[in-house]
């Protein structure tokens, strides 16, 4: 199973990473919410750099999340700009920002329309922004009821895929991150197959999930123990070269979505996918699976396979060169 994984899976072409406005939807990427920690940081270090008297020294990246969240380039400036110094005229805003006096009005009222700006006094108006801490919570909340309205509106039409694409992910952290995700989503079962080394990321959102009634099916390359769910231990005496090749994370949830490949490893770069195509699913809910069925066989009549096969089906391994 492991070879026709591979051949079905590592050596196809896939999209390197889904579009941004697919993200909060599919559950790839970054989320919004990532989005939001990371904007949270960097404001953070914008108020310590003010507070020492020090400039902004990363503001195209603030900028770039800020966008990110629906906000224009010029409203993000003068947010920004305030955050430096306030209550500030309009000519002060432009001044700091870089925005031309004559928007500067126009991009405070819809900051102040949207909660994120106050404006007090004439002559001149003075503007003061929401603080960071205030803004962060107010997009969150605002991004919680929008989706929500949002799923409200879309629950109603019919809608049947053409096509389910398998997703490319870069690194070992962005695979912990949707496999977190897709078991949060979990409502019924959960099959995984992974190694110690990824337990611990793993186990609060598997955890939370078994708490919720979801069943978690679990295949532990190693000897760490869990206590819940269905557990099988699967032996890595014969695993050589995992070092340099990289463990492999295996996951399946309601048989709708899974995530599968390798993490990568010293000699190999992360080879790491996930995907809702039903094809793809089924054929590494029935890889996990069957790796269920060796524990059950091994536990009635390991000694005999092992003096025919080797250890851990090790001259089965040497033969088929896997």
């Amino acid at each position: 199973m492991r070879i026709a994984k591979s051949f079905g899976l590592v050596s196809c072409r896939f999209v390197a990473k889904p579009p941004l406005s697919l993200e909060v939807f599919a559950g790839t990427g970054r989320s919004k919410q990532s989005k939001l920690a990371i904007m949270r940081t960097d404001v953070d270090d914008m108020k310590k750099e003010n507070r020492q008297g020090g400039s902004i020294v990363d503001r195209e990246k603030t900028i770039f999340y800020f966008k990110e969240m629906g906000f224009t380039e010029y409203e993000a400036k003068v947010y920004i700009s305030l955050l430096a110094q306030h209550p500030a005229s309009a000519y002060s805003v432009s001044r700091h920002s870089g925005v031309p006096h004559s928007r500067v009005y126009d991009i405070t009222r819809r900051l102040i329309k949207k909660g994120y700006a106050i404006s007090a006094g004439t002559n001149p108006e003075l503007f003061s922004p929401l603080s960071p801490d205030e803004l962060i919570s107010k997009l969150q909340q605002d991004s919680l009821r929008n989706t929500t309205e949002l799923k409200k509106h879309l629950e109603d039409v019919r809608f049947v895929s053409d096509f389910d694409p398998v997703w490319n992910l870069k690194d070992r952290g962005e695979a912990i991150e949707v496999a977190v995700t897709l078991i949060g989503e979990a409502e019924e079962d959960i099959y995984i197959g992974l190694w110690d080394d990824e337990l611990e990321f793993l186990y609060p959102a598997l955890k939370a999930a078994y708490d919720r009634d979801v069943a978690v099916y679990w295949l532990i390359y190693g000897k760490k123990q869990v206590d819940f769910g269905e557990v099988f231990y699967h032996d890595t005496e014969s695993f050589e070269g995992t070092r340099e090749m990289g463990r492999t994370l295996d996951c399946v949830v309601d048989s709708r979505a899974c995530l599968t490949g390798s993490l990568g490893g010293t000699n190999k770069k992360t080879t790491i996918v996930w995907t809702r195509n039903h094809g793809l699913v089924k054929s590494i809910e029935g890889y996990i699976i069957h790796d269920f069925y060796l524990a059950e066989i091994d536990k009635q009549f390991g000694p005999e396979i092992t003096n025919v096969f080797g250890r851990n089906l090790g001259k089965l391994r040497r033969k088929f060169g896997h």
